[in-house]
């Protein structure tokens, strides 16, 4: 759209952008490249990885446009999946080695229950009401979780 000299307001612009990073970010999802998935969701920074940012990414929400507001359940569902196969892929592994000190997994387990429990934070305090059964679903994988 830049290249055939296509301009659009700077909201539509974000918008459209944005949008366009998010259908990279369920591509690789649903590709199965979780760990790629992650890294873009960080990166867009739509929703909180840590308590701290919580209020930040509530103040920015209300600054997002209606499409965007309109898929932020799906968002927050797959970010969350992506945090419990993180989850149950570390719990998986064999226990602690040389290589993964025991410290390390606990660090790392406390910092992925630490990111989930900020998603459930931020999908209670948006203005914008996410369906019951995506609360439900979210609250669900970061109870198996704990």
């Amino acid at each position: 759209y830049k290249a055939q000299g296509i301009s659009a307001k700077k909201s539509v612009d974000s918008a459209f952008y944005l949008l366009l990073d998010l259908i990279t970010f369920f591509d690789e999802y649903h590709a199965g490249h979780i760990d790629r998935a992650f890294d873009i969701i960080e990166r867009l920074k739509l929703v909180p990885l840590s308590q701290d940012c919580v209020e930040e990414r509530v103040a920015a929400f209300r600054n997002f446009s209606d499409e965007i507001r309109h898929n932020l359940s799906e968002v927050l569902l797959a970010t969350m999946n992506i945090l419990f196969t993180q989850y149950k892929r570390m719990k998986g592994t064999s226990p602690a080695t040389p290589a993964r000190p025991q410290r390390v997994m606990e660090d790392r387990d406390s910092q992925l229950r630490s990111q989930a429990r900020a998603l459930i934070t931020f999908a209670g305090m948006i203005p914008y009401r996410t369906s019951g059964d995506t609360n439900a679903r979210l609250v669900q994988m970061e109870v198996l979780m704990n």
